[in-house]
């Protein structure tokens, strides 16, 4: 496995279970992704967020868990489950210890192409270990190594926006919830719930200035909400930020795109492009909550296959093709065929099988971990 984070964890502890030999893989600190986010709270209710099975091996072992109504941080979230479960695992996870590359044992990725022998030859992965780097081999590979390491850039078409990468003390990207502001000039990018996080926690401070830019066309509301939303508190929080987009507090730019940034000695200046028209504001921050994108460089000498638009696993996205329509809790189940790749034994699974789409769950995650451990088996 590589990713020590919910799905990593969890697909470790199921693979134990059915007597797997497990190595996991983690390039920093268990749950260091969630940690990043530590002070958001979740939508799902903690019971969601675990399975049934390690939420028994914990409780048999003495841990005192949440309640499975309780809507937890991130770190609340880490501390009572990721890192007692992580505890479980004493001897698998090998920490600040990142897979820099994965490939088959003696073959190139245009080797045996299609081919079943490319399945008796064993994964051979780069792993380093503080100075040391050392190849680790396996029989199935497990990426459940996620996407929050790799934010997507403010500039317009997904690059970075002509100085961009000379402010980036400027700019803080990913999802967390925002520091102290008061008396700063902030500019919020993106749209997602991220964003709305952001949005609600900056207008209970006192900005100097709140901007909010939207690469798409926004109504009175942004954020269309869910009929009867099974998730409250996702629906208060798009209730919010819908209210703020209407309100004197933030000053809404859509449909907007970031041509460029420069350091004055105003501040950090940003030129968009706004419903066609040059604007330019004078900031002190950038909040970026523009989403995350796999790293493929992982994988470059295997056999596998994306999706060219979301770069999640391909067929997985071909499944969720216009089928959740906007609710994650309706998203599709998904077999083990739908996270596999043309290379035999390599599967990608959590968040970083949904590629860019933003709309994962972890409750999908573990139905993941179980369709692949069950075709593992059948193999």
């Amino acid at each position: 496995m590589i990713g020590a984070g919910p799905i990593g964890l969890e697909a470790a502890r199921a693979a134990l279970r059915r007597a797997h030999e497990v190595q996991l893989f983690e390039a920093g600190g268990v749950a260091e992704s969630v940690r990043r986010w530590g002070d958001i709270r979740m939508f799902s209710p903690f019971g969601l967020n675990g399975s049934p099975e390690a939420f028994a091996q914990l409780e048999r072992q003495g841990f005192q868990l949440p309640p499975p109504e309780s809507i937890l941080t991130g770190a609340e979230y880490a501390d009572a489950f990721l890192e007692p479960l992580a505890e479980t695992l004493t001897g698998i996870i090998r920490t600040n210890s990142p897979v820099l590359a994965v490939t088959r044992a003696g073959l190139n990725k245009e080797d045996y192409i299609l081919d079943p022998r490319r399945a008796s030859v064993p994964f051979s992965l780069l792993v380093r270990e503080g100075e040391r780097e050392s190849i680790v081999q396996a029989d199935v590979v497990l990426d459940c190594s996620g996407n929050f390491q790799n934010p997507r850039p403010l500039g317009i078409g997904g690059i970075p926006a002509p100085g961009e990468r000379a402010a980036q003390a400027a700019i803080r990207y990913g999802a967390f919830h925002p520091p102290e502001v008061d008396g700063f000039r902030v500019l919020v990018v993106g749209a997602g719930h991220s964003a709305a996080t952001m949005l609600c926690g900056l207008a209970a401070q006192r900005p100097a200035k709140l901007f909010w830019a939207v690469r798409k066309p926004v109504a009175d509301h942004p954020y269309a909400r869910i009929p009867d939303d099974p998730l409250p508190e996702r629906d208060q929080l798009l209730a919010r930020a819908n209210a703020l987009a209407r309100s004197s507090t933030v000053q809404l730019l859509a449909p907007a795109g970031i041509r460029s940034l420069s350091t004055t000695g105003e501040g950090l200046e940003v030129a968009l492009s706004v419903n066609g028209r040059l604007v330019t504001v004078v900031v002190d921050r950038i909040f970026a909550a523009t989403g995350f994108r796999p790293d493929l460089g992982l994988t470059r000498e295997l056999q596998v296959q994306t999706c060219w638009a979301t770069e999640g696993a391909h067929k997985l996205a071909a499944l969720l093709l216009g089928e959740a329509g906007g609710d994650c809790l309706k998203a599709p189940t998904a077999g083990a065929e739908t996270l596999s790749h043309p290379e035999p034994g390599f599967y990608t699974l959590g968040m970083k099988s949904y590629g860019r789409r933003s709309d994962f769950l972890i409750r999908t995650g573990l139905e993941q971990v179980q369709n692949v451990l069950d075709a593992v088996e059948r193999a």
